[in-house]
Formats: C-alpha cells, sequence, structure tokens
C-alpha cells in the first residue's frame, strides 16, 4: 500500500501516524507546507517529504503540482486532513482512481448548498472520512453524508510526550503562594465559553484562594472587561499565547474546558489529562466521550455558572477526589486515546477502502 499525507504542517499525533505507518511496511509519501520546520521527523521515520504550498481550496498551481506527484508516484489513498488540502486533493485525484480519505475535526460550518462545503466534506467522490468524535460522526450523517462513508477514530498520543523534567512555576503570572489553581488553555473565542468561567468566580468562596490562569490569545471582546469586574479581576491571570501551553496546563491543579458549542475533541484536555490533571468539561460534543463523568473528572451543563463552580469547589475541597481523578484521566489516556491503537485503526480503514 502506498499512502499520500497531504498536510501543511502537521502535529505530532500525525507525524507519528505516518512513522507508524511507514514501520508497518506502508510506502509513505507526504505534501507539507515549505515553510514547515518539522519535516525531519518524518524523513526519519522513512517517509519521503515533498514541499509544496497548498493556500487555499481551490488553488490550481498546487492542484497542478498535486497532480503531476500522484502520477509519478502512484498511491494507492490520499488521506487529506485540512480542507484545503481535502479539496486540492479531490480535484487532483479526478481520473486517476486513488481513493481520497478526508479527516473532520470539528462541528459545524457545513451547509449542503455550500460551494466550499461541495469541495470538501461533501463532495460526491470522497471516499471516507475520518471523525475526530462520535459527535463529529453524529453531525455530518444530520448532514446527509452516507453513514458508510463515516468512522470515528480518536487521534492518540503517548502519555510520556508531555512528561517533562522541566517544572513550570506559576508565579511568573501573578498567582500567589499556595493558590488553587483552575487553568484554561486555548484561543479565547465565543465558543470555548470563557465568560462562563469567569461568571463561575462570582461562586467561589474566598476562603479557598482558587485562581484562573487564561492561557492563550484573547478572541472574545467580551473577555478583558469581564475579568477586570469587582471581585474577580485579582483572581484572573492571562498568560497570553504560550509554546509551552501544555506544560503550563501541568502545573495547574485542574483543568476546565468550559465550551459552549462546536467542540470535537479538544487536544488541550487530553494534554492535561496526559499530564494527572483532572479535567472539568461541559456536555458538548466529544468531551463526554473523553471524560467519563466522576470517573476521571466532571462533566456540567454549558452555560451554567454555578454548576461549574460547583465542580470546580469539589475537586478544590477533596485533594484525594482530585488525585484520584488525575491519575484515572491519565490512564483514559492511555487506553483509549493510543497513538498505536489509531495507527492500527486508520490503517484498517485503509484496507477497507482498498477491498471496497
Amino acid at each position: 500500500m502506498r499512502i499520500l499525507f497531504a498536510h501543511t504542517q502537521p502535529d505530532r499525533s500525525e507525524i507519528e501516524m505516518c512513522r507508524g505507518f511507514a514501520c508497518q511496511g506502508v510506502e509513505v509519501d507526504a505534501v507539507c507546507s515549505p515553510t514547515w520546520k518539522g519535516g525531519e521527523g518524518l524523513v526519519e521515520g522513512g517517509v519521503v517529504v515533498t514541499k509544496l504550498s497548498i493556500r487555499h481550496r481551490l488553488d490550481l498551481r498546487a492542484v497542478h503540482r498535486l497532480r503531476m506527484l500522484m502520477c509519478a508516484r502512484k498511491p494507492d489513498i490520499v488521506y487529506a486532513p485540512l480542507n484545503s488540502t481535502l479539496s486540492v486533493s479531490l480535484i487532483a485525484a479526478r481520473g486517476l482512481g486513488i481513493k481520497v480519505v478526508g479527516y473532520r475535526g470539528t462541528i459545524g460550518h457545513l451547509n449542503r448548498w455550500d460551494p466550499a462545503s461541495r469541495l470538501t466534506y461533501l463532495h460526491p467522490r470522497i471516499d471516507r472520512i475520518v471523525c475526530v468524535s462520535k459527535a463529529v460522526e453524529r453531525y455530518l450523517t444530520d448532514m446527509h453524508v452516507p453513514a458508510e462513508r463515516l468512522r470515528t477514530i480518536y487521534k492518540g498520543h503517548r502519555v510520556a510526550w508531555y512528561d517533562s523534567d522541566q517544572s513550570v512555576s506559576l508565579s511568573e503570572f501573578g498567582i500567589p503562594e499556595g493558590a488553587f489553581v483552575v487553568g484554561f488553555t486555548g484561543n479565547m473565542r465565543p465558543v470555548k465559553g470563557v465568560d462562563v468561567l469567569l461568571k463561575s468566580i462570582e461562586h467561589l468562596p474566598v476562603d479557598l484562594n482558587i485562581h484562573c490562569l487564561l492561557v492563550g490569545d484573547v478572541r472574545d471582546k467580551r473577555i478583558p472587561d469581564m475579568a477586570s469586574g469587582e471581585g474577580i479581576h485579582q483572581r484572573v491571570h492571562f498568560a497570553g499565547f504560550r509554546s509551552d501551553a501544555a506544560a503550563i496546563a501541568g502545573a495547574c491543579d485542574v483543568f476546565v474546558m468550559p465550551s459552549v458549542e462546536r467542540e470535537g475533541l479538544p487536544r488541550a484536555v487530553i494534554e492535561a489529562m496526559a499530564q494527572s490533571i483532572p479535567p472539568i468539561v461541559t456536555n458538548i460534543g466529544g468531551m463526554p466521550e473523553l471524560v467519563v463523568d466522576r470517573e476521571c473528572g466532571l462533566v456540567v451543563p454549558p452555560r451554567d455558572p454555578e454548576a461549574l463552580a460547583d465542580a470546580i469547589v469539589s475537586l478544590a475541597r477533596d485533594g484525594g477526589l482530585r488525585r484520584e481523578y488525575g491519575r484515572r484521566a491519565r490512564k483514559r489516556i492511555q487506553t483509549h486515546f493510543n497513538i498505536d491503537q489509531t495507527i492500527e485503526q486508520m490503517l484498517s480503514l485503509f484496507n477497507e477502502v482498498l477491498n471496497a
């Protein structure tokens, strides 16, 4: 089997997945952005890397170059995880008999009458779509994508990726010694529900000395004003964008993802769980698939500041429960969201597509 992996800047899971394919005797070609600096990891794993700029869904120059590569390398399957690479791959592969597999990691933003959607996930020639969660699979089914085209395969990780000998000091963010720290990492857009998290602070007992650390770019214009409110501003700390966001999450006492809609399977929660940080998430999208309520974390209703505050307080008051949830959270990533499982399931899917 020969696979062409069409991406721009693969993440760690995707690099490890391609290396895993190669280790099992699959011939793997990868197309990546010329500006991407991580190609060495693919090459060292036996992957042939071609630098190609794919700027958008109708990049005809990229279509031409990708089609030439397809004709030269003759892949059996193209795996294209991005909107742009999927659209370009579908156009380039036309008439060549090459199977095309896409990937969907989010809920929303598709429309049956939108030409952009017809170029990608609603395209009649797409053979399979890998869904990051069952919630995404249900969403695509609701969009009238045939069920036989859909397969949920969790994006895998290794907990060892997040183990570090370097400790992170939260004091640099103005957090006082001995504070109980609630962490959040991610771009703060309205769908992430950070406004709900800030409202929950009003319901937290003062005696528990709970502080909130927000890591990432602020894209919700409501957040700065809310965070400066009376009784809140001294307990909210902004770290901005940080390349070590995962390590910062690992230094917190609990991790919160208070999303209000459209979550697929947030990597930030996985990164925290892999470091034994107990998560509190909302019952949105694929998060209940990741966090088993009252087993390895807590699941609360969306847009409910009081319920979120109660969950935070329960873990702040019970250190034993918090540590047990953290231990089980790490174990859940090891057993249910493991990269080796992802590799095996993806190869099984590819063989199924070829034998269909």
